[in-house]
């Protein structure tokens, strides 16, 4: 499978470090970063007829989305528990029964506002049905205490991943993706195939993860390993990619963001595919509360460093830029009064 989220999602972790690193592979690499904040009340996006979600988050969060506020693709909380998805091409989610609603993204959203461990996740995977909106996807979560999960939909039931040897994830279900790796355990890092498919992605980033965690197996792990990881199974432009485009008009798949989360010193740094420049954003240089506006800043920007200080009162209008230029491919079906209505969401919340 080429195309699509491909994504590429893995934790390295010890006694002193807890690193999720996240690849986002699209399309396109517009995006928004957005400061959430504890205590407002939301109801879920939901069709007509369907069971949706009422709650009041109970943490702030910091959160990447390029489908809309409250739809992110990756985020961490003021707590440390982090959540980043990938496109599932495996994966089917359950069907049809009396439990209320959440599509695939703003699920990630909930998850954040509620919860401040993979525990407490886990333990309430089975109140809320997930339903796709547009793909099914599959998760890792990772908190501050150094616990990791997958969790994943298969054949419409609920697996959750509790105890690999090192968590990486891509596009393939975790057991058949491990399966596939374990053909090649003989074989050196260096000799193994670099093709962006799902499975040898996957067999690539596991045994990038299994050097790097046998390295620093009780020292400090440095960003830049993590970020040297997700290097190498980055999907970069190339001549059938763009031959694909040109020819078919199919847009090609690249790595736009590279993110890795500090769950232990609730930090997150990132770099995207125009600006190489690694940025950070320190959770602890925001306040969460209520009292101040949620903050957003463009995520395809010039910064570099700590840009903590360039986050500005969120507006509809930051929203309404992401989601016209997301939307824009799929406008007939998703009509502009429909985006413009999505846009406007968040300023429901109370």
């Amino acid at each position: 499978m080429e195309g699509l989220f491909m994504c590429t999602t893995f934790a390295l972790q010890n006694k002193v470090s807890i690193l999720l690193g996240q690849n986002y592979d699209f399309y396109y690499g517009h995006g928004l970063i957005v400061v959430s904040k504890r205590d407002l009340l939301k109801d879920s996006l939901k069709e007509e007829g369907k069971k949706g979600v009422t709650w009041t988050s109970k943490y702030g969060s910091v959160t990447f989305t390029q489908f809309g506020r409250e739809l992110p693709m990756s985020g961490l909380n003021e707590k440390g528990l982090a959540i980043a998805m990938m496109y599932h091409e495996d994966g089917q989610y359950p069907g049809e029964d009396n439990r209320p609603v959440l599509n695939e993204l703003q699920w990630i959203q909930y998850q954040l506002d509620q919860y401040a461990s993979v525990e407490e996740v886990v333990n309430h995977l089975d109140n809320i049905r997930l339903e796709k909106s547009m793909y099914e996807l599959h998760y890792m979560v990772s908190d501050a205490s150094g616990h990791t999960v997958i969790i994943e939909f298969v054949a419409g039931k609920l697996q959750v991943i509790k105890d690999a040897q090192y968590f990486t994830v891509t596009n393939t279900s975790f057991d058949k993706s491990l399966q596939h790796a374990n053909q090649f355990k003989e074989t050196s890092v260096s000799k193994l195939s670099k093709r962006v498919n799902s499975l040898d992605r996957f067999t690539l980033a596991y045994r990038l993860v299994e050097n790097k965690s046998l390295r620093y197996a009780s020292s400090q792990i440095p960003i830049e390993e993590a970020f040297a990881v997700l290097g190498e199974v980055s999907v970069k432009p190339s001549l059938g990619s763009i031959w694909r485009w040109v020819g078919n008009k199919i847009p090609p798949t690249f790595t736009y963001w590279s993110i890795v989360f500090d769950m232990k010193n609730l930090t997150i740094h990132y770099r995207d595919y125009r600006n190489k420049a690694i940025r950070s954003i320190e959770l602890k240089n925001f306040n969460f509360s209520k009292v101040e506006p949620v903050l957003s800043l463009q995520l395809d920007n010039q910064l570099r460093g700590g840009i903590e200080s360039n986050f500005k009162p969120y507006t509809a209008q930051d929203n309404e830029r992401i989601i016209r230029l997301s939307y824009k491919p799929i406008t007939e079906i998703f009509p502009i009064e429909d985006q413009l209505e999505l846009a406007k969401y968040p300023d429901t919340f109370k």
